[in-house]
């Protein structure tokens, strides 16, 4: 169930980043909480993130504010992604996660 949980909440909320050249997509950082919830019931691994913001024309930049988490620890490794995505708090960004299932 969380995966089509994840698939909906990338469809409502998630924003393409294909005009970047990137098959991927960025969520508000508003739903980072909720993703990373979402990843650790489906005991996904977060291997790390980059950060986005929107420029004057709309267009999705990276801010080079970047994490990874190279562990082997499911639970640890969305530890490390919310304390780096705390960090953010209050910013107008984005967040790509970057995930792999390890089970």
């Amino acid at each position: 169930m969380p995966v089509s949980k994840i698939l909906e909440l990338y469809a409502r909320n998630g924003h393409s980043l294909i005009d970047n050249g990137l098959n991927e997509a960025a969520l508000p950082l508003a739903d980072a909480d909720t993703a990373l919830q979402l990843f650790s019931q489906q005991r996904w691994h977060v291997l790390g993130g980059d950060v986005y913001r929107l420029d004057e024309s709309g267009r999705f930049e990276p801010t080079y504010e970047n994490w990874f988490y190279d562990g082997v620890d499911g639970l640890q490794s969305v530890a490390v992604a919310r304390d780096f995505v705390s960090g953010l708090a209050g910013r107008p960004v984005y967040i790509v996660f970057v995930v792999e299932d390890r089970d």
